[in-house]
């Protein structure tokens, strides 16, 4: 066989090589051989022996496959960090979403440090989860978390299969895909279509688990779950606030007997789990949730009714201001703009956690009086009424009031610990005295704008994702 020479000084053996291989020769064997007689004349490794290598970039079934993938929770974070960010955790974001039990939570990781293997993969999905929604919310705190970042957790919970079809829709699971929706809303906003698209797989979820799995569950998860459920539906609302509707995990003429969530310390939730810690808060945070879903519940229903009018929005209105009337002592705000008290007596007989939850609900309540208020005046406005009507300014002025004596009397950490679920809130109540100011709509005055400039102000400090924009971008 004649040799092809390269005009690029390819050796003869390898243009041998490949005129073989383009040509498909097929291999000579004689018996008892175990190497062709033309690879042997060639010098070549024999082709039966090397098969060609496919082509390509490997799919992403067989890079993620559990031959190739490291089941070791330092992927997600280096120990140290971890621990810091399920701290962080805990101490900050666990008080307005008690969906972890901390001492349970604590003993897997620990466990995992240990066995490292392919069923250690759902709960190391929510470990990456539960570092993703730490990251997005507490941007103040990142230096800490060293090279965690959004996208890396997500990737890394992607390798381990959290779309895998043939993964059973299990409470771990839901709870990771409600940790990446938060904080992919929190990263890229509440129109962020992946966020949306992360909202829906929760919803389904949450949905999925009630009507099929709630009986074969134990006490702490079928109470874990009526919590989320509630998280779920308190973003449904807020989105549908927002003007992003998203879909409905419940409709407004639905019941909840059975899906309030009681009110027990974690410690309380172990009853039946043999070999359980107690290492656990003796807080419960179930009060503020449940007076968050009865504000959610309030305004769903204002919404409810075919044909809106004066009365049903005023009525809805007395509600909601009565909706926190009833609360625990550690969860009640006493309003008194301009007055000067110490923060700490703001709240009584709470602790940082209850001080997250109470700015978490009084800014709530403020932003469902504020929406209502802004419907109000639109049916006013309907009737041809030049000026808004004197109850819906003043009541307007009532709420800008109460707001502002939120911020300026409660340190940023407390809203840190919130994510970036109220300053949407604040700023949609500054859009509308911002309309006051330019427009005249709520009987527009000097001190208006005093409130305008001191709200952008607390604005600056608050939004931390919008601190390089200009003044007048923060509303």
């Amino acid at each position: 066989m004649r040799c092809l020479s390269s005009e690029k000084g390819q050796s003869g053996c390898c243009c041998c090589y490949s005129f073989i291989r383009a040509n498909l020769l097929q291999c000579n064997y004689s018996a008892g051989d175990t190497i062709c007689s033309v690879c042997r004349e060639l010098g070549i490794d024999c082709t039966r022996i090397q098969p060609r290598k496919k082509r390509g970039p490997k799919n992403r079934v067989s890079a993620t496959s559990p031959q190739s993938m490291s089941y070791d929770i330092e992927m997600i974070a280096p120990l140290p960090v971890l621990h810091q960010i399920i701290e962080d955790w805990f101490g900050w974001i666990h008080p307005v979403a008690p969906i972890l039990h901390q001492s349970q939570f604590l003993d897997r990781v620990a466990q995992v440090q240990t066995t490292c293997s392919h069923s250690d993969a759902p709960f190391l999905i929510l470990v990456a989860s539960l570092c993703a929604a730490v990251v997005a919310s507490l941007r103040r705190r990142r230096s800490l978390y060293g090279a965690v970042t959004v996208d890396r957790s997500f990737d890394i919970a992607e390798r381990l299969g959290l779309w895998n079809r043939h993964r059973p829709i299990s409470l771990e699971w839901v709870l990771a895909v409600y940790n990446f929706s938060s904080a992919t809303h929190h990263e890229h906003g509440v129109g962020s279509p992946f966020a949306h698209r992360l909202s829906a797989e929760t919803t389904i979820g949450v949905s999925y688990l009630l009507h099929h799995n709630f009986q074969q569950m134990s006490l702490m998860d079928q109470q874990i779950l009526k919590r989320l459920y509630w998280l779920v539906y308190a973003c449904q609302c807020t989105c549908d606030m927002h003007g992003w509707p998203l879909i409905v995990l419940r409709q407004a003429h639905q019941g909840i007997n059975g899906l309030i969530p009681r009110d027990i310390a974690d410690e309380d939730l172990l009853v039946g789990i043999p070999d359980a810690s107690n290492a656990t808060t003796s807080r419960s945070y179930v009060p503020g949730l449940n007076a968050l879903s009865r504000l959610f519940l309030i305004w769903q229903s204002s919404q409810s009714v075919s044909i809106q009018t004066m009365e049903h929005l005023q009525e809805s209105m007395k509600q909601a201001q009565q909706a926190l009337g009833e609360l625990p002592p550690e969860l009640k705000w006493r309003s008194r703009p301009g007055s000067p008290i110490h923060p700490g007596e703001r709240v009584i007989g709470g602790d940082f956690g209850t001080a997250v939850q109470t700015v978490n609900l009084k800014v709530t309540q403020l932003h469902i009086r504020a929406n209502l208020l802004e419907q109000m005046n639109g049916i006013a406005r309907g009737q041809n009424l030049l000026l808004t009507p004197t109850f819906i300014a003043d009541e307007m002025h009532r709420v800008v009031d109460e707001l502002l004596d939120l911020p300026y009397h409660m340190p940023n950490e407390v809203f840190d610990a919130n994510g970036y679920s109220v300053v949407p809130k604040i700023r949609d109540i500054g859009g509308a005295l911002l309309d006051e100011v330019r427009t005249g709509v709520f009987g527009a005055n000097q001190q208006a704008t005093l409130n305008l400039e001191r709200l952008l102000s607390k604005l600056q400090e608050l939004d931390v994702r919008c601190q390089d924009q200009p003044l007048g971008n923060y509303i």
